[in-house]
């Protein structure tokens, strides 16, 4: 049976053999849609994988925190137990990955492994530096940190870092003081640096055994990061050794050297001694961190009984975490009191040096 197909052109009609091709439009359409919807199926199925993937990842990585936190602490309690019986002065270097760190070992290990085939979480690597290149530590206004400095030779210079306090974002700190202080409402309208005070005693376990031998190998610090004051960053411990006043500058170029939040200061040292103790405090301002460094005549320094590095590698799974923390080694508190008595006006002070002294503080003087 023939189809009757119309040419409308030549308004004549005619018989042939004519195809239906409305079918084909739908099918296009069904098809194009489907494929439309497989790319939407496999997008959202990329997107959820990807997002359990993340939180998996999260949460292993949170672990192997924890793992490495855990290995920070076991190895912490071992020295600071080691320290307590034996002191500092032997305490075995760690460099290797495999094993628990041994206090008294020549090569800081033992025989425990650290995380076996079978486990999924722990920590696989503890390495411990008990001679640091480097010092850091948090500084405070109510508290004087005491730090031991004992290089592996005679110090030639420390360069001493202060950052600025938690949380602060004035670092500019214009205006020159020259060796003045400041009102702290000045002072904090435009810097969060803090003035750092440092109070240096040269190789204290030898020379500063009475008072005129102690205020001989004694300097006192005052690092500001304001103003264009050089200062002197030459110490010579024997002459008149107090209040110094140090501003942010580098002391070979002179330029500032405060930037980032972060100051620096350079002092020459008379390169006699590797030993001398160090109280630092801080005016205005807390300081996050004060970080020493020194260099020797072979190079840099390294400081042995103050503090050391461990750092811990710890595992989840595939996910890796590195944690970095400093130990004291001090046998007791390294921070004591700032002052014994602090006031937020004058006080009258009448002082008796000898105790051969006869003041009538009764009838002594009137304070102006």
């Amino acid at each position: 049976m023939q189809r009757v197909c119309y040419n409308t052109t030549e308004k004549s009609m005619r018989a042939k053999n004519c195809t239906d091709e409305r079918g084909m439009v739908s099918f296009l359409v069904t098809l194009i849609m489907m494929m439309v919807i497989t790319l939407i199926v496999v997008g959202f199925s990329q997107v959820t994988r990807h997002n359990a993937r993340e939180s998996l990842d999260r949460q292993l990585n949170a672990q192997a925190f924890y793992a490495a936190e855990s290995g920070i602490n076991v190895t912490q309690s071992t020295i600071v137990n080691y320290v307590k019986a034996n002191g500092s002065a032997n305490l075995a270097t760690k460099t290797t990955c495999s094993n628990e760190y041994d206090p008294t070992s020549a090569m800081g290990t033992t025989a425990i492994a650290l995380l076996s085939t079978s486990a999924s979480v722990g920590y696989t690597c503890v390495l411990v530096n008990p001679t640091p290149s480097s010092l850091q530590f948090p500084v405070s206004q109510q508290d004087s940190t005491i730090m031991p400095i004992s290089a592996n030779a005679n110090l030639k210079t420390l360069t001493i870092a202060w950052a600025e306090q938690d949380g602060g974002s004035q670092a500019t700190c214009a205006g020159a003081i020259d060796g003045q202080f400041i009102s702290s409402s000045n002072w904090n309208a435009d810097c969060d640096l803090g003035l750092l005070r440092l109070d240096v005693v040269a190789n204290p376990a030898t020379t500063a055994q009475s008072a005129s031998s102690l205020a001989g190998n004694t300097v006192s610090l005052f690092l500001t990061p304001r103003g264009t004051h050089g200062g002197n960053t030459t110490i010579s411990f024997g002459g008149a050794t107090t209040a110094y006043i140090v501003s942010g500058l580098d002391a070979t170029s002179g330029s500032g050297a405060c930037s980032s939040g972060v100051c620096k200061v350079t002092i020459t040292f008379p390169d006699n001694t590797p030993n001398y103790e160090l109280r630092a405090t801080t005016l205005y301002k807390d300081s996050k961190s004060v970080t020493i460094t020194g260099t020797t005549d072979s190079g840099t320094a390294t400081f042995r009984g103050a503090q050391a590095v461990v750092d811990v590698t710890g595992q989840a799974v595939d996910e890796l975490r590195r944690v970095q923390a400093r130990v004291s080694l001090f046998s007791s508190t390294n921070t004591v009191p700032a002052n014994a008595l602090a006031a937020s006006q004058d006080i009258c002070k009448h002082y008796s040096i000898l105790p051969s002294d006869t003041v009538d503080f009764s009838t002594a003087d009137a304070c102006n």
